[in-house]
């Protein structure tokens, strides 16, 4: 069958057709959907379902999967790199390419979402006389009749178009209020029809700063001279190049050549025959179904409103002709059969149901596109489609002969080709669908940190991207929270992206109180001396370096800073009249005086006179007397800075006995008090290196940050750490057990991406999800409790969330941010065939 290609011109987001119509199309963000509550869920569905019932216009919604080329993706990132470390970097986006087509194939694929509005007829701005719209419309038919014929171009009017642009405006306020839709670019329209044509056979080629081609002409009427556009139709129609073979019937072959060879693909279009009377929502989202396949499915749905008052003229009409077979059955003797009982019982329901709601209804058709490189694979998806819609109770059909043309239905700006599965359903039946929900997860540029969903897409993140402003996301906070419980991999994480950020152009000072990262200089080979552990000791070298007179040059910071660590260490509070004022004073005198310490603000108070004072001082002497407390109490003689010249700066401190986060604070010892203490300036030292170069992003990773934001000077202290931050181009990333030192919403506010690793604790379950603005469903909750080693609840900038599987890719990189206790040797020579061949070659990051 011989069918026109459908599509006259395009210019910006406007698709003008053959038969005289203009479609305008826009593109979805897509919206988090899993981990909704069934309240946030009704409510999507109720927006969207708004739309259907105001739109009075016939939509085209497209849901396609994008075949993205890993190596291109990879290629566009290191146009971005820079920094003393870009070769390095380099080489390791071009080994992860490799790594990754490897173990995904060279494609990954994601879903993106579009919906096309036809425009209403575009109306001029002047009232015309009964004589002129005669004669406009005796131009119109002529002008068609000359096209059809031949004997003139295709040409649409200048005026027209302008006119049409301001349809499409008003129309875009409406998807936007509901999909949050934004117009296409001409690319993207160029993409959606060549794509038709590469199904099965690999991504499709784009022409890159290409528009259509036209001739502008001037035609004289009696009114004035119009300006017309005549599009060269051939310029159009070359992107649909390609070899379609529709002999299968079943199916089509397409062929293209590509490298010099011809490469063919298979596709098959099904229809649905049969939508259930009645759909329970949520849980049966058919739209929203398929990205839980295990292969790419398309879909194309075409709707058209219908009022209250045709719909109600067309039930009865339907009610009238069930009526006449019923009566025809018993005029005969026959038995009248049950599908006319049935219809009959449906069609008063639905008119009593169109009467008290006063709904329209839709019109429409749904045709799903399945494709694979062999005819074998693509009978096995096609029966994989018709057993997951049969399971809601849809009939689906793969037609004989009607092949080609759905093939041509899910082109932009064609028509309703395939007549015979028209459905007339409720607005709240399209709505349940969930037309825009995705899967898709992460940034979808930069630099690669795992995969998500039954088909392992990739997901990238760029941890610099939510600062530059950039419409669809919900923060603009570049500091990031890492959650979970001992062992399932919240360390890895953290480790990982901080790396990638270093080696990306970035800078870093990663806190380990734990010391569990003093070999990186040797493990991170690719960093090669850009690798800069500081270790501090009780050896007299190091004495002072923790001093708050020594961290900072500005004494009024270091005065604030010396009354927060002392405050901690003796209890002090704000409130308290006799003692806060004696230590205030105490501070206060030695940052006024030559080489301040707080050994000084210690032999201040101990010769006071003041019985409160010297009670401080004997007080702060108990600490100051433990081996590691020189660090924090100098003597005003060593003013030796630390160095963070490097790009990869790690901090560690040596003997520090952090208590367990459950503790409470009136049970620590001494050492564990001085330990929680130490926090506080290394803090702030923090605060001191992400004021550095501002045009550099910066990560501080804050280890053990628990330590830190459990008390209420480290939590004032992070506050800052976190505001200060997002100007000074810098995330802060904290690494604690405990979701609540996080929920307070200035902090909460503050953070932007979220990685939560398994928890079975159950109130910590339910910090953790209100910190991803998430509801406590036994969903949500049963989905922490049961992620595995290296697996994460993760929220982007774009607010969505799903299960992300972290994976470093290379066995260096996960030995060296592997924070597990070594394995004995003859154990781990018996595991290594089995387990890092079948667990780490394959994911890599597991612990």
């Amino acid at each position: 069958m011989n069918i026109e290609f459908p599509v006259k011109y395009f210019e910006e987001n406007l698709v003008f057709t053959q038969d005289g119509t203009c479609w305008a199309y826009y593109q979805l963000s897509g919206y988090n959907y899993d981990f909704l509550a069934d309240d946030e869920k009704e409510y999507i569905f109720t927006k969207i379902k708004a739309f259907f019932w105001q739109i009075h216009l016939d939509t085209h919604m497209l849901v396609v999967p994008n075949f993205q080329s890993i190596q291109e993706k990879h290629e566009r990132f290191k146009s971005r790199l820079s920094g003393s470390l870009k070769e390095a970097a380099v080489k390791h986006t071009d080994d992860a390419a490799d790594q990754l087509e490897r173990l995904l194939g060279k494609e990954g694929t994601e879903y993106l979402f579009y919906i096309g509005v036809k425009l209403p007829k575009s109306e001029k701005t002047q009232k015309n006389s009964l004589l002129q719209d005669i004669k406009e419309a005796w131009k119109e038919f002529i002008g068609s009749v000359n096209e059809t014929t031949g004997l003139d171009a295709p040409e649409i009017v200048e005026d027209e178009i302008k006119r049409y642009r301001k349809a499409e405006r008003r129309i875009h306020n409406k998807i936007y209020s509901r999909f949050q839709a934004e117009p296409v670019s001409e690319e993207a329209i160029q993409w959606l029809i060549r794509r038709n044509f590469y199904r099965g056979i690999g991504k499709a080629p784009i022409l890159k700063n290409w528009s259509p081609a036209y001739s502008v002409h001037y035609k004289e009427f009696e009114d004035g001279p119009v300006t017309v556009r005549r599009p060269l139709y051939h310029d159009v129609l070359r992107l649909s190049e390609g070899l379609i073979d529709d002999t299968p019937r079943r199916s089509l072959v397409l062929k293209q050549v590509q490298g010099g060879e011809e490469r063919e693909g298979h596709v098959a279009f099904l229809t649905v025959s049969n939508v259930p009377f009645e759909m329970e929502f949520p849980n049966e989202e058919w739209i929203y179904t398929i990205q839980s396949l295990d292969f790419p499915v398309e879909l194309s749905i075409r709707t058209e409103t219908m009022d209250n008052r045709k719909a109600l003229s067309a039930v009865r009409n339907k009610q009238k002709e069930l009526k006449d077979q019923d009566r025809h059955a018993r005029e005969t003797g026959n038995d009248t059969g049950l599908n006319v009982l049935e219809g009959r019982q449906e069609a008063h329901e639905l008119e009593a149901h169109l009467q008290k709601s006063r709904m329209p209804l839709i019109k429409t058709s749904i045709v799903i596109a399945v494709s694979a490189s062999d005819e074998d694979e693509l009978k096995r998806r096609c029966d994989t489609v018709k057993d997951h819609y049969q399971d809601m109770m849809f009939q689906v059909e793969q037609p004989y002969g009607d092949q080609w043309l759905a093939f041509n239905e899910f082109l932009p700006g064609s028509k309703r080709y395939v007549k015979d599965y028209i459905h007339y359903m409720e607005p709240a039946t399209v709505s349940g669908g969930m037309f825009g929900a995705t899967k898709q997860l992460g940034d979808g540029e930069g630099f690669f940190i795992g995969t998500t969903g039954i088909l392992d897409q990739p997901v990238y993140i760029m941890p610099n991207r939510a600062a530059q402003g950039i419409r669809g996301t919900k923060t603009n906070a570049l500091s990031a929270a890492f959650l979970g419980s001992l062992g399932g991999g919240k360390s890895f994480s953290s480790n990982l992206i901080t790396y990638l950020s270093v080696l990306s152009g970035g800078k870093a000072l990663v806190i380990d109180p734990k010391g569990e990262r003093g070999k990186w200089d040797e493990d991170l080979f690719e960093l090669q001396d850009q690798v800069n552990i500081i270790s501090l000791s009780a050896k007299p070298e190091d004495r002072g370096r923790l001093d708050p007179f020594s961290i900072h040059d500005d004494r009024k910071e270091a005065e604030t800073l010396a009354l927060d660590i002392l405050t901690f260490l003796t209890g002090v509070r704000l409130d308290d009249s006799k003692r806060f004022p004696k230590l205030t004073q105490a501070v206060r005198i030695v940052a006024e005086g030559e080489n301040p310490c707080l050994m000084k603000v210690m032999e201040t108070l101990l010769e006071s006179e003041d019985e409160v004072a010297s009670q401080l001082g004997e007080h702060i002497r108990s600490f100051s007397e433990l081996s590691f407390a020189q660090l924090l109490f100098g003597d005003g003689e060593n003013h030796a800075a630390i160095s963070l010249e490097t790009a990869l700066n790690v901090l560690q401190i040596q003997n520090l006995e952090l208590p367990a986060p459950d503790t409470p604070h009136e049970k620590y010892n001494l050492s564990e008090m001085l330990s929680v203490a130490m926090m506080l300036p290394i803090s702030s030292f923090a605060l001191k290196f992400i004021h550095t170069n501002r045009s550099i992003f910066k990560v501080v990773l804050l280890d053990e940050a628990w330590a830190v934001l459990n008390t209420s000077q480290g939590s004032h202290l992070a506050t800052r750490l976190v505001r200060a931050g997002r100007s000074m181009n810098a995330g802060i990333y904290f690494v604690t057990q405990n979701a609540d030192d996080l929920l307070d919403e200035k902090m909460k506010n503050n953070i932007g991406m979220k990685f939560a690793f398994r928890s079975t604790d159950p109130q910590e379950i339910e910090n953790v999800l209100s910190l991803l603005n998430l509801k406590h469903t036994e969903y949500n909750a049963s989905t922490l409790r049961e992620l595995q080693n290296g697996q994460c609840l993760f929220q982007d900038i774009s607010g969505r969330v799903g299960v992300v599987s972290i994976n470093a890719l290379f066995q260096d990189l996960f030995d060296a941010f592997d924070t597990r206790p070594p394995v004995a040797e003859a154990v781990e020579e018996k595991l290594s065939d089995y387990d890092t061949e079948k667990n780490r070659e394959q994911t890599g990051v597991y612990i």
